[in-house]
């Protein structure tokens, strides 16, 4: 009888070693040495999450092509509009979604002339070329020409005295002085 209660009280003792050890206090476990069935969804927002506020298309490039994207937006005015277009990408936004617009683009002003809307940029955008700057401003025009009221767009750029000038725009046939709208960028649709 000590035999069998000795060989019990071995195994519980070698039983309870092997358990869960105790802590004094709560500590953290890494995300790696959880089972992923067991982690939770975040409860923090994105750092790039995107402004309360009425939702819009802003266009971005998917591939090759302009794809319109929901953003809610501090407002639907177009320079709240287009400076929500010009931050670039946020996290919740389609994953694949790339931008033309280089980082330091601005929006200076903008305001309606009949159904031109004038947008005046800092020279940013003249930093890049070629189809990326012709992809940059095809941006800009479908999300300008989605908002009510807006049919072309006219691009100002000040010089190097601060004295604002129109822009020829670059479009699928070239240089164009004067508004544009989607039909020139039409190589931008799907």
């Amino acid at each position: 009888m000590k035999r069998v209660l000795l060989v019990v009280l071995t195994l519980l003792t070698v039983a309870a070693a092997c358990g869960i050890p105790s802590d004094k206090a709560p500590r953290q476990i890494a995300d790696d040495k959880v089972p992923f069935g067991l982690l939770g969804p975040t409860t923090t927002a994105p750092a790039n999450s995107a402004p309360k506020g009425p939702a819009v298309l802003l266009y971005f490039l998917d591939g090759t092509q302009v794809r319109g994207v929901n953003r809610s937006v501090p407002g639907r005015d177009p320079v709240s509009v287009l400076n929500e277009l010009v931050k670039g990408i946020i996290d919740v936004d389609p994953v694949g979604i790339t931008t033309a617009l280089p980082k330091d683009v601005q929006i200076v002003g903008a305001s309606l002339d009949g159904a031109t809307l004038v947008v005046t940029l800092n020279n940013a955008i003249l930093n890049i070329s070629g189809a990326e700057q012709k992809n940059a401003f095809g941006q800009l025009v479908y999300t300008a020409t989605d908002l009510a009221g807006v049919d072309n767009v006219r691009f100002r750029i000040p010089d190097a005295n601060g004295v604002v000038q129109d822009v020829p725009t670059p479009t699928d046939n070239g240089a164009k002085a004067g508004p544009v709208d989607r039909s020139d960028f039409l190589s931008l649709q799907h």
